[in-house]
């Protein structure tokens, strides 16, 4: 039996999401100009960025990297999501119009040309 489980439950979080990027400083650079991500840190093929307390986003340099542009691998959660989308466009990011539904989300291309997803909760 493992201590400190409860009903069942094996898994408290995900502690990080990794992201494969082409080059690992000009990525740092690009996430660091458009979201003022803080660098908690780094090695040389991957970097910790500080999104959220108990939230590690890290990217992971790749030698045979392939954009993810088939989906979207996670979502930033935003407080407004059509605010952020005008920020993004004028900082000439790459997004998508506005997609209908519940909750209010676009998508937006990195400078590596990964989509991921930015969501109003």
């Amino acid at each position: 039996m493992m201590s400190g489980q409860t009903n069942g439950k094996l898994v408290e979080r995900i502690d990080a999401v990794f992201l494969p990027v082409r080059n690992l400083n000009e990525s740092l650079i690009w996430y660091q100009d458009i979201f003022a991500f803080d660098l908690r840190w780094k090695n040389e093929r991957m970097c910790g960025l500080a999104i959220a307390p108990n939230c590690g986003f890290h990217l992971v340099e790749i030698s045979d990297f392939q954009p993810i542009t088939k989906y979207t691998p996670f979502n930033y959660v935003v407080k407004d999501v059509e605010e952020v989308r005008n920020m993004l466009i004028e900082k000439k990011v790459t997004v998508s119009d506005l997609r209908i539904g519940e909750p209010k989300r676009f998508d937006l291309a990195d400078i590596n040309g990964n989509m991921i997803s930015v969501i109003e909760l």
